[in-house]
């Protein structure tokens, strides 16, 4: 049986890489993909190893050995240079042998020979697939056609607003988006009860999940950021203070998906607009708040922002939060 390996940081896993792993697995019966892990360096967006390892999971499920290993030689700016080879190939001695080690910088050869393997340079002219992870990491927006979807996709910080009815959510997404040059998901909830009528327990699953799918699909497209009108989340509460229950489905997408998101609560001090469809007036309004922002401090108070105030003074609150668009290096 003959094995391979491929390794990297995939900061971001692009298609140069793809090409190495797809050309891998066209020449060897076992491939191990080693991640290295990087000390975080302030860089922008994150990428935790474990972000990493997930995209070569989703995309490569059937590859069994993905495997994340510390770089040795982490802070060492020097640490491609090839007298450095055989302590990179005594790190993963405990991995096994290997017959072929695809790399694309010929630099690699010393590695290799140390793994005794023999050293497959695939593109190294960078002719078919001529980008690098340093490139797309100056510009993510401008390089995204360079990475799949959903590892793009998985780089945009989402940011949703939340808080009772009539709180300028819509509007401070809407806004947001146009400040930062991105797009907004509006609430499909909202346009499922006006053509109804109005709706039923059922439907607050079936409004997560729709929501979800305009989340994913505008993300591939966003540039950053996604401001979000409403989310799984906020379904959830919807559900249990109007039943005082919620689908089993629905509270796990809701759990599932809250690490994706920075929260923007929108305060009560708006005048409450009676549309013809609110259904939370009063006393009631000011109970489903207290409801979420009590949910929301005791899951994850610091990455909560209260936006107070007019649209300018809210917009300004959240983009002290998550950095002022011409300060973002991504932007062109």
């Amino acid at each position: 049986m003959r094995r391979g390996l491929v390794f990297g940081k995939f900061m971001p896993l692009h298609r140069g890489h793809q090409l190495l792993i797809d050309t891998a697995l066209s020449q060897v019966d076992d491939l191990t993909i080693v991640v290295y892990d990087s000390r975080p360096d302030g860089r922008y967006p994150p990428m935790p190893v474990e972000k990493r390892l997930g995209w070569l999971r989703e995309l490569y499920p059937d590859v069994e050995g993905i495997v994340a290993l510390e770089d040795p030689e982490w802070d060492n700016p020097q640490r491609d240079d090839p007298k450095y080879a055989a302590e990179y190939a005594a790190a993963i001695e405990f991995l096994g042998h290997f017959d072929r080690v695809f790399t694309s910088e010929p630099a690699y050869e010393r590695f290799a020979h140390e793994l005794g393997a023999e050293h497959v340079v695939v593109d190294t002219a960078r002719t078919l697939i001529p980008i690098s992870g340093s490139r797309i990491r100056e510009n993510l927006y401008e390089h995204r056609g360079w990475l799949d979807p959903r590892v793009y996709s998985s780089l945009i910080q989402k940011v949703v607003m939340v808080g009772t009815e009539s709180t300028g959510k819509t509007t401070l997404a809407r806004e947001l988006a146009r400040v930062y040059s991105t797009l907004w998901t509006h609430e499909f909830g909202r346009e499922l009860w006006v053509s109804q009528g109005g709706g039923t327990f059922a439907d607050h699953l079936v409004m997560a999940r729709r929501q979800l799918q305009r989340e994913t699909a505008a993300a591939r497209h966003a540039r950053d950021f996604l401001f979000c009108d409403t989310n799984a989340w906020t379904t959830l509460h919807w559900s249990l203070f109007t039943y005082g229950a919620a689908d089993a489905r629905l509270v796990e997408l809701a759990d599932s998906t809250f690490d994706d998101y920075v929260w923007v609560v929108c305060g009560m001090e708006i005048p409450f607009e009676d549309d013809g469809v609110r259904e939370l007036l009063g006393d009631k309004a000011r109970r489903m708040h207290e409801q979420q922002v009590a949910d929301l401090e005791r899951r994850a108070p610091e990455v909560v922002v209260h936006a107070e105030g007019t649209v300018a003074e809210r917009i300004s609150q959240v983009s002290e939060a998550i950095g002022a668009p011409q300060l973002n290096s991504y932007t062109s």
